[in-house]
């Protein structure tokens, strides 16, 4: 059972490693057509404060949050993000909050991004295809000229993202949510007896713990998102270090860094 008030991007995820049934739904990461960082000039990113939630997963399937586990959770990954920045190529800040109604524009944005990225999940990770962001990529060794469709991440937040470029001075801003629950000791109990009972019968065993994370990147002047990574069943105990360096590996899968510039004296 997701708790109450959780955010619909996150829930989204939370549901597909709870309920899918039979084919799970599958790690992936999609760069939007054509985007590519400018090779050169400053590029300035933007990372806001990592939205986490870890909750404990009792024997009835009810999550019941832990604020001293999302606290711990938080700071790991912001630390593992901190440390990981330097690979970026490029000019990284972390912002935890904006002040004054500068805070209410954040706060606008962050809850329509989540909107999004729950559409982005369902229509382009969990499957549910729409024909409006698909292309077709010709293939000339069929007469017909048909080739392969092709998911396109043509989603976005619309221009007014160019707000949250004048406050931070940044080009691209990042999105980083993750949600945990960890059975508890009747949860994983329940687990092992249905093991054992269901040796010779047809039957479910309970999960123990849920997993899921996205995160995204936004261009900040159009608004348009140009990469989003998800998986409904992340690795990595985020409440340690260790385990958050994993799940933040896992998250920056297939990141768009831009090539290191090389300039040869003459």
């Amino acid at each position: 059972m997701v708790p109450k008030g959780l955010r619909v991007a996150t829930a989204t995820l939370a549901g597909a490693a709870l309920l899918t049934l039979g084919t799970p739904v599958a790690a992936r990461d999609v760069v939007r057509d054509g985007f590519a960082f400018p090779e050169d000039g400053t590029l300035n990113i933007v990372v806001f404060r990592p939205d986490v939630s870890v909750g404990s997963q009792q024997v009835t399937g009810l999550i019941v949050p832990k604020a001293d586990w999302t606290e711990e959770a938080r700071t790991n990954i912001k630390q593992s993000l901190i440390a990981r920045a330097a690979s970026f190529n490029a000019q990284v800040q972390f912002v935890d909050e904006l002040e004054g109604e500068h805070a209410a524009l954040l706060t606008e944005y962050r809850a329509l991004y989540e909107k999004v990225a729950g559409a982005i999940f369902n229509h382009l990770i969990a499957g549910d295809t729409l024909p409006t962001k698909q292309k077709v990529i010709p293939d000339p060794r069929k007469p017909s000229g048909r080739g392969k469709k092709v998911d396109l991440l043509d989603w976005s937040l619309g221009p007014g993202t160019a707000r949250l470029k004048e406050v931070t001075g940044a080009d691209y801003a990042m999105f980083v949510y993750t949600y945990d629950a960890y059975g508890d000791t009747g949860r994983k109990a329940s687990q092992v007896v249905s093991a054992l009972t269901c040796t010779l019968l047809f039957c479910d065993i309970p999960d123990s713990g849920v997993h899921a994370g996205y995160a995204a990147l936004v261009e900040l002047s159009t608004g348009n998102i140009v990469w989003f990574n998800s998986d409904p069943e992340m690795g990595g105990d985020v409440r340690i270090a260790e385990g958050a360096d994993k799940r933040v590996a896992q998250l920056m899968e297939g990141f768009p860094v831009r090539p290191t510039i090389i300039v040869q004296e003459q």
